[in-house]
C-alpha cells in the first residue's frame, strides 16, 4: 500500500511539475507574406540537405553518385566545390552523405563508413579543410536530426524509437537520453508524439508534428525545462493519410539568435513561425513556396530553399 501511495505521489509531482513549466505561445508580433525569387544554376542538382555555413552553402545529393556534395558561395551562387563521390576508398561515401549540424564554424560530415563522422575547418575562402576523424558507436539506431554540440556531444532523433540520445564523442558511449511514449499502433510515423529536434550547446528544441507544441529540454540534464502550447494540442491524425492529418510542424532549424520551426497548419500552407531560445515569439512568415530543404541566413533576413516540383533549375530565395 505505501508502495502505491508513493508511485501516486511520484506522478502526481510529476505532473505537477510539467504544468509549472508549461506557458502558451505568445502572438506573433509580425506577421507577412514571402514570395520566392528563383536562383539558377548550372548544376542539376536535387538537394536532400542545405546548411548555411559562413556566407557559403553546403548542400548533399546523394542520388548523384559522381557528385554527392556541392558547395556554393553566397549570395551569387557561385559553384566553388563539386564532388563526393560514392565507392569504398578512404575519402569516398560508402553510404550517403550526411552534415550534421553545428552552429560552430566547423562542419561535420557522415557517411564516408555507416559509422564514422569526419570533422572539417572552414576558412575565410570557404575551403574545407580535414580536421578529425571520428568513430561512432556501432548501433541499430536510425538518427535522424543529426546535430554537434560543443564539439564533442552528438544529438540526434532517433524517430524509430521515439527518442532524443546523446552520445559523447570522445568515449564513445551514451551520455543520455530523453524517451517519448508510443501509441499502441504499429505506424510509428503517425504517433502522437512524433516530433523533430534541434539543439544548441545548451538546449534541445523538440517540435511535435501533430500537436502545436514545443518542448525545451536542457542539454546538461536532458530534463524538461520549458513547454510551449499553441491553442490546439489535440493532435488529428489519420493513420495513413498524411493529407488529411493536421501537420503543425514538419522542420526545425537551428540560427544563433533564434530557431525556425516550418510547418502547414490547418490551411496546408508554408508556415515557418520564428522563435527565440527563451520561447518568445518573434515572427511568423507565409512563404508561397514549400521549401523542402532550407536553411535561414539571419544576418542578411534571406531563407534559402529547393523545391523541384516548382522550380527544379536552382534555389529558391525568400528576403524577410
Amino acid at each position: 500500500m505505501k508502495r502505491v501511495c508513493f508511485l501516486l505521489f511520484c506522478i502526481t509531482l510529476m505532473a505537477c511539475t510539467e504544468q509549472k513549466l508549461q506557458q502558451d505561445m505568445e502572438p506573433f508580433p509580425e506577421e507577412k507574406l514571402l514570395y520566392a525569387e528563383r536562383i539558377r544554376v548550372d548544376e542539376i542538382i536535387n538537394p536532400e540537405q542545405m546548411v548555411l555555413k559562413k556566407q557559403s552553402i553546403l548542400v548533399t545529393d546523394s542520388r548523384n553518385h559522381d557528385a554527392m556534395l556541392y558547395q556554393y558561395s553566397l549570395p551569387e551562387f557561385k559553384c566553388i566545390y563539386k564532388g563526393g563521390v560514392k565507392g569504398q576508398a578512404e575519402d569516398e561515401f560508402q553510404v550517403y552523405p550526411r552534415i550534421w549540424r553545428t552552429l560552430t564554424d566547423k562542419v561535420y560530415i557522415g557517411g564516408y563508413t555507416e559509422f564514422s563522422l569526419k570533422s572539417f575547418r572552414m576558412d575565410n575562402t570557404y575551403h574545407l579543410s580535414f580536421e578529425k576523424k571520428y568513430e561512432l558507436p556501432i548501433s541499430s539506431d536510425i538518427p535522424n536530426d543529426r546535430y554537434i554540440v560543443r564539439d564533442s556531444l552528438s544529438i540526434y532523433n532517433e524517430t524509430d524509437k521515439l527518442a532524443i540520445k546523446k552520445i559523447n564523442l570522445n568515449t564513445r558511449q551514451e551520455a543520455g537520453q530523453i524517451l517519448f511514449e508510443p501509441d499502441d499502433h504499429p505506424e510509428k510515423y503517425y504517433y502522437e508524439n512524433n516530433g523533430i529536434m534541434i539543439a544548441n550547446d545548451s538546449l534541445i528544441i523538440y517540435a511535435y508534428v501533430y500537436k502545436k507544441q514545443i518542448d525545451f529540454y536542457s542539454v546538461d540534464s536532458m530534463k524538461l525545462c520549458k513547454r510551449l502550447v499553441g491553442d490546439n494540442i489535440i493532435p488529428r491524425i489519420v493513420i495513413g493519410d498524411i493529407e488529411n492529418s493536421l501537420v503543425y510542424y514538419d522542420e526545425l532549424v537551428a540560427g544563433k539568435r533564434y530557431f525556425y520551426a516550418r510547418g502547414q497548419g490547418k490551411k496546408k500552407e508554408c508556415i515557418i513561425e520564428v522563435f527565440d531560445y527563451s520561447g518568445h515569439s518573434i515572427a511568423k512568415y507565409i512563404l508561397d513556396i514549400m521549401p523542402g530543404a532550407f536553411d535561414v541566413d539571419e544576418e542578411n533576413r534571406i531563407i534559402y530553399g529547393y523545391n523541384s516540383e516548382f522550380f527544379e533549375d536552382g534555389f529558391l530565395k525568400f528576403t524577410f
